[in-house]
């Protein structure tokens, strides 16, 4: 299956065929340019691949942390990372693979469109801000990693001609590396396989060729079984906050990242599209396995928790793809002309999704740079906190990558640091002291302001600083909305102040 689909000769325009590789170069543009990505959860996954790449070398990463390599649903860009690590380096591996999520998915979503409709739609084009949606904001990189990989397995089923048992074993192994990329990921794909049998489904007779066609997508549950068995937990059990208003915020906030007006307006302007396209459509105007599935994933999003097995943003992840598949669905236009006009408008749309994560990145990202010069006066070896004081009240639109920054403090500089998120159940790596484990892991950063005033908790500020000198941390790094003439604690001097941060250390 070639990744790129060409248009055939049927589609109306025969000379744009070079749009699509124009999207897919184009979908790198947010992380080639930014000094620093913007993506909210990369700085920790970057600290996890540097101490998977490079623990067996490190004496200092062997003597503070313990790898456990284990098959789990999360390792989606954890794996290509480290093994490109020794090449390019830990960080930089992350940044490569990080890079390659939104061009995946566009590719994907080509493929898909191509399948379904014979041809790719102008649909195809006004889907493609998706591909930036808010879970690849968030940086959720093993979730995104199986997302694309499963657009473009879903693109194969659609076409599959035959129920050879060659195909059926090239079916099961890309099941497994879409499960191996990420859980979630992997039931998107059982959802696009049930739309598709369903959507072409004539009679109750065809219900179980249909299923025997697609049992082979469900040998990843030996993986899952052995792996839930073996957990040390079971996690949590769903957790549903608000629900009504929780699911209007997920899909309202689908493509939730850079400035609210500017997104929700995108978002706007993208269904006001879609809508035109509709109209325009030929034929049936929806295609009915891309309806099918786009309807089951709208509901797999709604009825989702929004925390499931201590993994937080089940739907959040869900209602974008939901929004993909239906708009994926819209059929072609018989006239040519308003084919092209609703690709010049897809492509408008990404090119304002593009412009304004770039742009927002860009900046933030020098700012995120000046901010990083602090690691050079960071003891390498030792232990840093990061004191991450939110600078405003309320629900933040925007998604930076502040409050995990610290994070850079243990690529750049192998010190034990206090941003390092843990998902129960899919830990390849722990912490050895019981001690910094239990008090000193991800989350400890976050120092919440004072509402309504809306500034800064010292005091609680304050006591997080002494517990980590009590703790024999040998630096600490307070960022966000503080004073910049924070004085230092106890033991400690000023290091440097950077961006509007500071780096305290001991004497």
């Amino acid at each position: 299956m070639a990744l790129m689909p060409k248009l055939d000769d049927r589609t109306p325009i025969p000379r744009w065929r070079m749009l699509m590789p124009a999207m897919v170069a184009l979908a790198f543009l947010p992380v080639l340019l930014a000094p620093v990505p913007g993506f909210v959860d990369m700085p920790s996954h970057m600290a996890r691949h540097h101490v998977l790449a490079n623990i067996t070398a490190d004496p200092a990463l062997s003597r503070m942390f313990a790898v456990h390599w284990q098959w789990i649903a999360n390792l989606g860009a954890d794996l290509p990372s480290v093994l490109l690590a020794p090449l390019l380096g830990s960080e930089r591996a992350t940044l490569v693979v990080g890079a390659l999520l939104a061009p995946l998915t566009v590719m994907g979503l080509f493929q898909l469109s191509r399948a379904a409709h014979g041809r790719v739609s102008a649909s195809a084009f006004v889907a493609l801000p998706f591909a930036m949606h808010q879970a690849w904001m968030w940086g959720f990189l093993n979730y995104c990693m199986g997302i694309g990989l499963a657009l473009l397995v879903a693109a194969w089923l659609y076409t599959r001609p035959r129920e050879s048992g060659r195909e059926q074993v090239i079916l099961a192994v890309a099941a497994l590396v879409v499960w191996t990329a990420h859980m979630a990921s992997w039931v998107v794909l059982l959802i696009l396989a049930a739309g598709n049998e369903l959507g072409k489904l004539g009679s109750w007779r065809e219900v179980w060729p249909a299923m025997r066609r697609n049992l082979v997508l469900l040998v990843p549950v030996v993986p899952l079984l052995l792996w839930r068995s073996e957990a040390a937990g079971h996690g949590s059990g769903p957790a549903y906050v608000d629900f009504v208003n929780t699911k209007i915020v997920v899909f309202a906030s689908v493509l939730r990242g850079t400035d609210k007006l500017v997104d929700i307006g995108l978002l706007a302007a993208l269904a006001c599209v879609s809508g035109v396209a509709l109209l325009w459509a030929s034929g049936r105007r929806l295609e009915r396995r891309l309806l099918v599935s786009g309807v089951l994933l709208a509901f797999a999003a709604v009825a989702a928790p929004t925390t499931i097995l201590n993994a937080w943003g089940t739907d959040l992840r869900t209602a974008p793809i939901a929004l993909l598949a239906l708009v994926l669905a819209i059929t072609p236009s018989a006239r040519p002309e308003r084919e092209r006009l609703i690709v010049m408008a897809g492509i408008a749309l990404f090119c304002v999704r593009v412009g304004t994560v770039t742009r927002d990145w860009v900046r933030h990202g020098h700012v995120l740079e000046q901010r990083l010069t602090l690691l050079g006066a960071v003891p390498r070896g030792g232990r840093v906190g990061y004191l991450w004081a939110a600078p405003d009240c309320g629900f933040p639109w925007r998604l930076v990558p502040d409050e995990k920054l610290g994070s850079y403090a243990l690529t750049r500089r192998d010190v034990y640091v206090n941003t390092l998120f843990m998902v129960d159940n899919a830990k390849l790596m722990t912490v050895r002291d019981p001690l910094l484990a239990q008090r000193w892991s991800g989350g400890t950063q976050d120092v919440a302001p004072l509402c309504p005033q809306n500034r800064p908790d010292l005091a609680a500020m304050n006591v997080k600083i002494a517990g980590m000198r009590a703790d024999g941390f040998d630096a600490v790094w307070v960022s966000g909305g503080i004073p910049v003439d924070l004085p230092p604690p106890p033991g400690f001097v000023v290091a440097k102040r950077a961006g509007g941060d500071t780096l305290f250390v001991r004497r």
